[in-house]
């Protein structure tokens, strides 16, 4: 008895699913270490554990292209400095070379004898070294090098094929995580760096030291050869250069541009950033420094003050050969801000008669750049705005939109707070006030000018009437912005007349602008540690998914994963059906509703599914995609919705969809950005999960097809059996046939009376012989090799419904598939089979009646399938996995031959037959055939 080979799970398809799964739980650690160094050490120790190697280093790319990479970690015997120059030298003119030039793994089984690098490897440096087997490929993140992993081992042939494919992947998630450990430490960086220039240039108050401080925080910060700061003359409208620093020395630059002239000019006139890599081959450039000083690259951003650009802000020669980026133009415009801040401090400062409000106001700007934390920059912005303007009472109210909530802070003056007896007024004007300014749009009142209500200033009747319920006499509001916006105000108030001096409103809208800033910077540090937060866990929800291979776990952790990170009422899975091709709800949260939406989808999820593009709605009755009909049927009403496409490889599978967050807020973009980031692990699990389903289905396919073999094997062997002895019986039946025809003829002949008078049991013996001949050749008939042929399924099920006795309580639904090609079998025998078949469902339904339905379909294989479906008893649980074994009947009386011979010729036509039942509920018989080649 043979076993197909290629059924066997091998040790090494063992090794590799072992394998697989350890990856997993690498991607999920690579993926949660953000300590770049952790990480690195944790990437080279996983990789020389799970291949045994003896020692490794990883190198990362610098971007400096004549040394391109760097040193990262070194892992193996103690390796002394020069023994890691030596080391360096050799790998560099050997495999490391060989792999970066090439951007290709190496497996290299014996490096001496290797010929690839015959010639390029001394004999001492490979006996100092000890390198026999070597593993190296490079760290690649899309098309981007990122680093190089070497590992080796004294041995040789120590790596194999496998080894190298296992270390090739795992690289490239080690990049992955690499790149996202860099990108962490450089936001963390650059963000701690931007607090400290601007404390650092906001902390100055002579504008010489300002601007000195400005372009050598700027020299710094972008590792550039030089910068400068040009301002605009009011009298001329020129532009100057109010300092130029070049390679740590200050130049003195006479030269004056107009307004709009060079790239200087046109970041004036326009109001925005310039990023320039090779000013040679822009129009703008006509070369405005005249000192020598060759210009490369360039980098221009305005320095604005309440919309009005004051100058510019230059960066020039950027110390890397890929030039400036985009980060460099956000980082530089942002320090821009603090540095146009400092500047007009540091002019105010010049005049002597705001010497004081201007040391104050550094003194608010120090306190307020000295935390990220709002509330207490609200609470510190205006304890010092009361202060520095001897307010009675005051209110500062600021809008964060990421939290959707309004934070306000109102204080007394310090000298009223500590008087019970004189407070009463100010205190209930400030609470009205307060009740007052939460109830007004901003927008409408301020723009860019600071609200000012006194005898001088006289404000719309409707605005007056307000205010003077209020028991207030004199009022000064001023609009803090928060990137460009009003998203708050600083107003301070005073019960007694009061008219505010133009240097208490610079005051105030000074001190509302740094105020603006300070919470601009703190918004800008919450978000960044809530995208941390989400971050980290995003990663766990990765890690969870990653690590599960049970498809309905992968949608019950996306599920938890999506509602805990969005804190929403309701996440749903729709998938695409392949075979119907319709948006089907496959999975949700409250998992109770049938949603199926045929092609051409329709509803929101349709809509991202068609167009393969997210969708934030925060008003679904105003939105014409809405499916408010799914609502009536659901019982659930969605008041908003956001839903993204979920793909794998590129592929459209199906779209996530999110209604109603928990809190009553909107959805934001930084919950899309979430959403989809949360897809990608979604997907990657889903396609795990699948392929693992998949694998499994396979194997038991496998299983099955093993089963089946040995099966058919077993039922040859048993068939040559039987024809081995029906044909000695045959030969001995034939013989005693033989001998009573001759006896016949011989009583026939020459009549004996010792014959005559057995004449008539020598007649019985011959017919009995020759009926038992007969028998014989019908039974073993069947047993046979048969002949094979196109045959067409539907004429042989007519023919054997055509054969079978149909009483009138059985009612025949045939449902054929058009189309249906020929079938690979022998028509009389595949007759019989469907005969014996619809046999047993009529004997079923007998006694009480019933419905017997005759099916053809046409499989994704190409397999022909034939159901024959009965609502009668059912088959006993006890004989079920039986009933194809001959001897086995379910029928009193009866032989138990007939579902074996069903079975038989089917294997025949090298098909299959399977039997459900349940009792009560009926039985189903489903015969696959191959269709005629």
């Amino acid at each position: 008895m043979s076993v197909d080979s290629h059924s066997v799970i091998t040790p090494e398809a063992n090794m590799n699913l072992e394998r697989l799964k350890s990856l997993y739980e690498l991607i999920g650690r690579m993926n949660s270490v953000y300590d770049l160094q952790q990480l690195l050490e944790f990437i080279i120790d996983r990789a020389l554990s799970l291949t045994g190697a003896r020692s490794g280093v990883l190198l990362l790319n610098n971007d400096n292209k004549a040394d391109p990479l760097d040193v990262a970690v070194v892992r193996g015997k103690k390796i002394d400095k020069p023994d890691l120059d030596r080391i360096l030298k050799f790998v560099s003119t050997t495999v490391i070379q060989d792999v970066l030039s090439r951007a290709e793994p190496r497996l290299v089984i014996d490096l001496p004898s290797d010929q690839r690098y015959e010639g390029l490897t001394s004999t001492d440096t490979v006996e100092f070294k000890g390198i026999r087997s070597v593993l190296a490929v490079p760290l690649k993140a899309g098309d981007r090098l990122v680093g190089l992993l070497y590992i080796d081992h004294p041995k040789k042939g120590v790596f194999g094929q496998s080894d190298l494919d296992f270390i090739s992947a795992f690289a490239n998630q080690a990049a992955l995580g690499i790149n996202r450990a860099r990108e962490h430490q450089h936001q963390i960086e650059r963000l701690t760096l931007l607090n400290e220039l601007s404390r650092s240039v906001v902390q100055a108050l002579n504008l010489d030291e300002v601007l000195t401080r400005i372009v050598a925080e700027v020299t710094r910060m972008l590792d550039v050869e030089a910068s400068s700061v040009l301002l605009l003359e009011d009298i001329t409208s020129n532009l100057t250069f109010a300092t130029s620093v070049s390679n740590g020395e200050r130049l003195n630059i006479n030269k004056q541009l107009k307004k709009d002239e060079g790239v200087a000019g046109w970041v004036m006139s326009h109001g925005k950033p310039c990023c320039i890599n090779d000013v040679s081959r822009d129009p703008r450039w006509f070369g405005e420094v005249e000192t020598g000083f060759k210009t490369h690259s360039l980098l221009c951003v305005p320095l604005q003050m309440d919309n009005r650009v004051v100058g510019v802000l230059q960066a020039l020669n950027k110390n890397s050969p890929s030039g400036f980026d985009q980060a460099d133009v956000t980082l530089l415009s942002a320090f821009a801000a603090s540095a146009t801040i400092a500047i007009e401090n540091a002019q105010l400062f010049q005049e002597a008669s705001q010497a004081r409000q201007l040391r104050a106001l550094n003194e608010v700007a120090i306190s307020l750049s000295s935390t990220f934390d709002l509330n207490k920059i609200i609470d510190e912005g205006l304890k010092q705005s009361l202060q520095v303007l001897k307010a009675e009472a005051g209110v500062i109210s600021i809008f964060n939109y990421d939290a959707q909530n309004t934070i306000f802070a109102a204080q007394l003056g310090h000298e009223l707070s500590y008087d019970p007896v004189d407070n009463d007024q100010p205190m209930q004007a400030l609470s009205q006030l307060t009740s007052w300014l939460l109830t007004q749009s901003l927008t409408d009142f301020l723009s860019e000018e600071v609200l000012l209500i006194d005898t001088y200033h006289p404000q719309p009747d409707h605005v007056a009437l307000e205010i003077s319920k209020t028991g207030i006499r004199s009022l000064a509001v001023a609009p803090v912005k928060i990137n460009g916006s009003v998203n708050g105000a600083v107003a301070v108030m005073t019960t007694s007349p009061h008219n505010y001096s133009v240097e208490e409103v610079s005051l105030l809208s000074s001190i509302a602008r740094i105020v603006g800033m300070a919470a601009q910077n703190a918004i800008h540090y919450i978000r960044m540690q809530a995208q941390t937060r989400h971050l980290t866990y995003l990663n766990e929800i990765g890690s969870a998914l990653t690590r599960s291979l049970n498809l309905d776990h992968v949608f019950e952790v996306i599920i938890e994963g999506v509602n805990t990170l969005l804190q929403t009422e309701l996440t749903s899975v729709f998938l695409i059906d392949p075979e119907t091709n319709e948006l089907v709800l496959r999975y949700s949260t409250r998992n109770d509703a049938e949603i199926r939406l045929s092609s051409p989808w329709q509803g929101i999820a349709g809509w991202v599914a068609t167009h393969d593009k997210p969708a934030l709605v925060n008003n679904t009755q105003s939105d014409p995609r809405h499916l408010r009909q799914i609502a009536i049927e659901t019982g659930y009403a969605a008041k908003s919705i956001l839903c993204v496409p979920l793909k794998v490889e590129g592929q459209m599978i199906g779209v996530v969809e999110v209604l109603n967050k928990t809190d009553g807020q909107q959805f934001s973009h930084l919950h899309q950005s979430l959403l989809i980031e949360l897809t990608k692990w979604a997907a990657i699990a889903l396609h795990n999960a699948r392929l693992f389903d998949e694998r499994v289905r396979a194997y038991q396919d496998l299983d099955a097809e093993q089963k089946r073999r040995i099966a058919a094997e077993t039922r040859g062997a048993v068939a040559a059996i039987i024809l081995d002895m029906a044909h000695t019986m045959n030969n001995v039946v034939g013989a005693i046939r033989v001998w009573a025809t001759t006896l016949e003829y011989a009583s026939s002949r020459t009549p004996n009376e010792s014959i005559i008078k057995f004449e008539k049991a020598i007649r019985q013996i011959r017919q009995n012989a020759e009926e038992a001949i007969k028998l014989m050749s019908t039974m073993t008939g069947p047993l046979q090799q048969a002949t094979l042929a196109a045959v067409d399924v539907e004429e042989c099920l007519d023919a054997a419904v055509q054969s079978c006795w149909w009483p009138e309580n059985v009612d025949l639904v045939r449902s054929y598939t058009s189309d249906i090609p020929p079938v690979r079998a022998n028509a009389e025998r595949l007759e019989a089979v469907f005969h014996n078949l619809l046999s047993n469902a009529i004997q079923a339904l007998a006694d009480h009646g019933g419905q017997i339905q005759i099916l053809t379909l046409l499989t994704e294989q190409g397999q022909i399938q034939i159901k024959i479906i009965d609502d009668g008893p059912g088959i006993a649980a006890e004989l079920l996995g039986q009933i194809f074994n001959p001897g086995v009947s379910g029928k009193d009386g009866g032989l138990g031959i007939g579902l074996w011979l069903v079975e038989t010729f089917v294997h025949q036509f090298d098909g299959q037959i399977e039997c459900s039942s349940a009792p009560d509920k009926g039985t189903t018989f489903t015969v696959t055939l191959q269709p005629d080649a």
